[in-house]
């Protein structure tokens, strides 16, 4: 996570980078919960860890997905490493127009 930090705030158009990973239920036991009798794992999922970034608008999304930074953290990180990437995309300002996004 600190290596994700490190080279992803190099980039110019992330505004916030926020990242984390699972906490499991043997570290976490708030999130256990009773589901018809049974103790289940309120946060099992598939995702072991996350990454978010905010921008300022979807031209500078594009933008930081063509700087050499992200390009080479995309190869050797995420290609070599991951799975399953899933990407949202979000509009965070309530009164604005997804349109203009």
């Amino acid at each position: 996570m600190v290596e994700i930090r490190i080279r992803l705030l190099k980039i110019p158009e992330v505004l916030n980078l926020r990242c984390g990973k699972n906490i499991d239920s043997t570290n976490n036991s708030f999130d256990l919960k009773l589901r018809q009798g049974k103790r289940v794992d309120a946060t099992s999922s598939s995702y072991d860890m996350f990454f978010s970034m905010d921008y300022e608008n979807m031209h500078k999304l594009h933008i930081a997905h063509d700087n050499a930074i992200w390009i080479k953290f995309k190869q050797q990180t995420l290609d070599a490493h991951v799975d399953l990437l899933t990407t949202f995309h979000f509009e965070m300002e309530p009164g604005k127009d997804v349109r203009y996004s």
